[in-house]
């Protein structure tokens, strides 16, 4: 005689309480895989405007490396912008007279001989916005073995594609490259 034993599977009831508990994990994993989606394009989105903050600025700083004649506010009477100038002029290495400021709509701008508003070209990003751009520069004329140093204070904000704004502040600084000896 063989005896019959029954094979016992899942009841209902566990199948739906199973199903219930996974579909809460997955609603739970999916809510925090959407969060990590969105934190990772907003710190894609800061280091693209960081990286273009950072070209800008670096490009000014070798520029100026590399010019003379250095002047703030567009007047050469006051050279040595001890008290701070909006905007910085300079002659570059081909001879060509530059100038650095921050245009109205909050970018820096950069113009190549004479300057306006309408020619200057904006080097920093529109998400970027210049709040304060001031230019310091000492040794202009102090005596022949003393380099001229430009030192220039970026102030703003940048906005993230999630209209997150972000303050920074930025100050560096070019010595002129030709010893005059």
């Amino acid at each position: 005689m063989s005896t019959h034993t029954p094979h016992r599977g899942y009841t209902l009831l566990e199948m739906i309480v199973s199903l219930g508990i996974f579909s809460l994990v997955m609603v739970v994993v999916t809510g925090a895989y959407l969060t990590l989606i969105s934190l990772d394009r907003q710190a894609r989105g800061n280091n693209q405007l960081v990286a273009s903050l950072s070209f800008a600025v670096e490009s000014m700083a070798r520029n100026i490396r590399t010019g003379t004649g250095y002047a703030c506010n567009g007047s050469s009477v006051s050279p040595n912008c001890v008290n701070g100038g909006t905007s910085f002029s300079f002659v570059d290495s081909q001879g060509q007279t530059i100038t650095y400021f921050k245009k109205a709509d909050g970018t820096i701008g950069q113009c190549t001989g004479s300057c306006s508003e309408a020619r200057a070209v904006s080097l920093t990003d529109p998400l970027i916005t210049i709040q304060s751009l001031t230019f310091y520069v000492r040794g202009v004329g102090a005596s022949d073995t003393v380099q001229p140093q430009a030192i220039f204070v970026i102030k703003g904000t940048m906005k993230t594609d999630t209209n997150k704004t972000t303050d920074f502040a930025i100050q560096t600084s070019a010595t002129q490259r030709f010893i005059d000896i």
